[in-house]
């Protein structure tokens, strides 16, 4: 069941988003602040998925150590999009892939922030708004400096509270709460490196749904024919997520870079890793050039697989505490994927800076099994504009 919606004006959502804007900066009295704009275009290969997307930031300072943060977000994304048939049993491409109209989400996260020399508390109020989803965040964040602040730890705590409309149209619930400690390190003034891990647990709906699994030989009658069920994944998961990065300022090449590695499991066997590499390299007064790459490897979940499979009558009311769980959403799969990019940043004036980039985004299975034609590949384009007051 796919929900299609009304496309909404964008400048409905922006006129209040301005307003914020405008009175953080009436109130920013004290100290460095920035505003910066950002607008994102996704477009998958092959007339697939196109998401435009439109990001606008600022941080106030204000007195006695505290700060003001706030970023808004609102997506714009149609195409098509794999729904669990395999693509060699239809008869057409529009048969393997579900047709979404125009839909729009709209996003706020609120960071209230005190930042003393020893201490660092935040509080992050989100909020998350589209057709079939609707999701408050709550995060508290605590940071302690030490050895002439060379040394962070860093703990935090965060809930995200969602309503999710599931595979019958109702709305049902899904609750991720998470924990997280850090370390950051500062080796020398040319070096850093943080290490943190996070540990989460969601429940509820954790099912999409407008992912289906093909089933055949239903009736004895039809033997060949194909019937599409509901998926089932768990009602509850854990998560460990491990993550590790580097910067460091080569001096002489004026050149910076940052090494990032992430590692995720969970209890269904699904895991990933994922590397990354960025360089800096100023050119002049004006220009920063950035190459980066990233590549990410997973593998699938056990209740993953993409051939049509035999009808079972539990297929008819899925059980999410007790199973059995199957799923036909190429996510779960075995999979690498790869993103190149470069991009551009001109400091316009002293306070003023153009960025632009573009990145390349590849796909493809690992499995053997699951069809290539269902992974995306897209290119990626960003603009933004920040400005320091």
């Amino acid at each position: 069941m796919l929900v299609k919606v009304k496309p909404l004006n964008v400048r409905v959502f922006s006129f209040p988003l301005c307003l914020i804007l405008i009175r953080l900066l009436e109130i920013s009295s004290w100290g460095q602040n920035f505003l910066r704009g950002k607008y994102r275009e996704w477009i998958e290969d092959n007339d697939r998925i196109e998401v435009r997307s439109w990001y606008a930031e600022t941080e106030v300072s204000l007195e006695h150590d505290w700060s003001i943060e706030f970023l808004g977000t609102v997506d714009a994304w149609s195409g098509a999009t794999p729904y669990g048939l395999p693509p060699s049993s239809a008869t057409s491409k529009d048969e393997w892939l579900h047709t979404v109209s125009e839909e729009i989400r709209k996003a706020g996260l609120f960071t209230l922030q005190k930042n003393t020399p020893v201490h660092n508390l935040s509080f992050e109020y989100g909020i998350s708004d589209e057709p079939d989803y609707l999701s408050h965040s709550y995060a508290l964040q605590y940071s302690y400096k030490l050895a002439a602040e060379t040394l962070v730890l860093t703990s935090g705590l965060s809930l995200q509270d969602d309503s999710v409309k599931n595979f019958m149209g109702n709305f049902v619930n899904k609750k991720t709460p998470s924990l997280s400690l850090g370390l950051t390190r500062i080796l020398d003034k040319f070096t850093s490196v943080s290490v943190n891990f996070t540990y989460s647990w969601p429940s509820g709906y954790l099912s999409d749904p407008y992912k289906v699994v093909p089933a055949n030989q239903r009736f004895l009658f039809l033997p060949d024919e194909v019937f599409l069920f509901e998926e089932n994944r768990p009602d509850k998961r854990e998560i460990s997520v491990f993550y590790a990065e580097i910067s460091r300022y080569v001096q002489n090449l004026n050149l910076g870079t940052h090494l990032a590695y992430r590692y995720f499991e969970d209890d269904y066997e699904l895991s990933g890793h994922t590397f990354e590499i960025e360089a800096n390299r100023r050119f002049g007064d004006k220009w920063i050039i950035s190459p980066r790459y990233r590549f990410y490897r997973q593998k699938q979940t056990s209740f993953y697989s993409p051939n049509i499979l035999k009808y079972e009558a539990y297929m008819d009311s899925p059980n999410t505490s007790v199973g059995p769980y199957y799923s036909a959403d190429y996510r779960l799969s075995s999979f690498d994927s790869h993103s190149i990019g470069l991009k551009g940043s001109y400091l316009i004036s002293e306070n003023l800076m153009l960025d632009a980039g573009y990145d390349r985004y590849l796909t493809g299975g690992r499995d053997h099994e699951t069809e290539n034609a269902v992974y995306p590949n897209a290119n990626i384009f960003t603009i933004g504009l920040q400005w320091e007051y």
